[in-house]
């Protein structure tokens, strides 16, 4: 299991992943991280999902400690994001 695998999963421990409303896949690097609202899940699988976020290592872990925000990667262009946005604007509940 990577190390971004298990911060994730960590950080939303005991939280309610249903808030999400959709799948949303994380590609940060090589590594994925997808988050599955109904199985409740977060797991590695390279499955699709609702959305899309690209991010590089840096970036992410910036974003996990608080450095940055993920709207402040996005509005320079750190932080790709591709399918459904509302998804991307509301895993900032599971990942806070």
């Amino acid at each position: 299991m990577s190390e971004l695998l298990s911060k994730i999963q960590e950080i939303a421990k005991g939280k309610d992943l249903s808030t999400l409303g959709s799948s949303i896949k994380f590609v940060v690097g090589d590594e994925i991280v997808f988050i599955d609202p109904e199985a409740g899940t977060i797991t590695s699988d390279d499955t699709e999902a609702s959305c899309t976020v690209t991010v590089e290592h840096e970036t992410m872990s910036e974003i996990l400690s608080g450095d940055t925000s993920s709207q402040a990667a996005f509005m320079t262009g750190k932080l790709k994001v591709a399918g459904d946005m509302g998804v991307a604007l509301k895993v900032g509940t599971i990942l806070s």
